[in-house]
């Protein structure tokens, strides 16, 4: 399997989309063959990498990638609907510069779930699945940083550039897949560099003590988290006299590109987040927050859009210009929309129909996927779950369904699924 899956020919290719199609969807549902060749065509090559833009809070959906210009009174405000570049995709007028990279979007308008409440909803978008007292269920990224073999580097495979709290982590999966956390993006990753009067050789020396009786502790105690504290803590080590850790000093970037990015948290962290796929990191999570627009709701999200139209603008422009579009996925989203009849100045929470995206990464972008009615409420068409929206970042980036981890007593999973939840289904017409 480790055989580059970014390379595999067309009888390999051909046994992953039958695989795939067998285990997401069953042979009795549809054609493995229909969907191979249509996967086959669409998609010859697999990402290996994943910006995860999360925005916090709630984005209202029909302000951003769904607005609804012919909603009755006191649903839609005073956000404009603007033509892009792809036929028949429309957006919010606060995205003009989105509306130019248009064909690299794919746009999903019918995502939803039933979790209203920011924290459970916030792990039901993370995880794919509801809050449990029985298990802890692991982050897309921690599925990425496992089960995508592409690519080698001693950079973290999986980096949060915000801080942890309500963050679900790695769940039941080892330490080594949990997110590494950069608090400020101009910082970079702190702490990794050597104390006063301290040396390379004296290091190497203290690691290679600890080594030692890392060994000898796990011969009596071979339990796997044991090993995943003392692989965490060699991975630290490695990457402390890596060339590799100077991906997070984005001050090597010229003064113009700081410039472009914008001179904000989010801004810098869309930097950082291209410097670090560049050097190996296969899922890089940002978060953008203020997003639970309850009161100035028109203020604050065309604030808020204004600075994702311009950063993620640029970010799509630079990994083009540096052929990196194609294996990296910039996916955007959040935990719920927001309720579309107006309530004073703001919007409720509304988890029955949002909006996410998908660019780059061979996804087949210039569409809006699903369909919701005439104010935004429902989804009328193509109905996509969390885990089917997870299954497609899954399926673009090669990983295969029959490979399925074991959560002791609280079932198996992987990316597309698992015990207590229906199995994801890729999106056919996205890939």
């Amino acid at each position: 399997m480790k055989s580059s899956l970014n390379r595999l020919d067309d009888i390999s290719r051909r046994e992953f989309i039958t695989n795939m199609a067998r285990t997401c969807l069953g042979v009795s549902l549809i054609p493995p063959t229909g969907l191979a060749r249509a996967l086959e065509t669409s998609a010859p090559k697999f990402a290996s990498h994943v910006i995860y833009l999360y925005m916090r809070g709630g984005m209202s959906h029909i302000d951003t990638f769904d607005t609804k210009p012919d909603a009755p009174a006191g649903h839609q405000g005073p956000v404009k609907t603007i033509k892009t570049k792809a036929d028949g995709l429309t957006l919010s007028g606060y995205l003009p510069k989105l509306a130019e990279h248009s064909k690299k979007l794919a746009v999903v308008r019918s995502m939803h779930h039933t979790q209203g409440a920011h924290e459970p909803g916030l792990y039901k978008v993370l995880t794919g699945y509801e809050l449990s007292a029985s298990v802890r269920h692991p982050a897309l990224g921690s599925w990425v940083a496992r089960q995508v073999v592409q690519g080698s580097s001693t950079l973290p495979s999986y980096i949060r550039l915000a801080g942890l709290a309500g963050h679900p982590g790695s769940g039941f999966m080892d330490a080594r897949y949990a997110p590494v956390p950069v608090l400020d993006a101009s910082k970079g990753l702190e702490h990794t560099a050597l104390q006063n009067g301290d040396s390379m050789s004296s290091l190497r020396k203290r690691s290679g003590l600890a080594e030692k009786l890392n060994q000898d502790f796990f011969s009596r105690y071979p339990m796997a988290d044991v090993k995943a504290h003392a692989d965490v803590y060699a991975d630290a080590i490695k990457l402390m006299t890596s060339k590799d850790l100077e991906a997070f000093d984005i001050t090597q970037e010229k003064s113009r590109q700081l410039e472009d990015y914008g001179g904000d948290d989010f801004g810098r962290g869309l930097l950082l987040a291209r410097r670090l796929v560049e050097r190996g990191t296969k899922f890089v999570e940002i978060e953008l927050g203020g997003w639970d627009t309850h009161t100035d709701n028109f203020v604050q999200v065309e604030y808020l859009a204004g600075r994702v139209d311009s950063g993620v603008s640029v970010l799509l422009e630079d990994l083009e210009s540096r052929g990196l579009l194609e294996s990296t996925l910039v996916v955007l989203t959040t935990e719920f929309g927001r309720g579309p009849k107006i309530e004073g100045t703001g919007r409720g929470h509304h988890p029955i129909a949002f909006s996410s995206f998908i660019a780059g990464g061979g996804v087949k972008g210039g569409q809006a996927y699903g369909k919701t009615d005439e104010t935004g409420t429902h989804v009328i068409e193509n109905p996509v779950t969390v885990l089917d929206f997870h299954a497609t970042i899954g399926a673009l980036l090669g990983v295969p369904p029959q490979e399925i981890i074991s959560a002791g007593s609280g079932g198996s999973f992987n990316i597309y699924g698992g015990t207590g939840a229906k199995r994801g289904v890729p999106i056919a017409a996205l890939l």
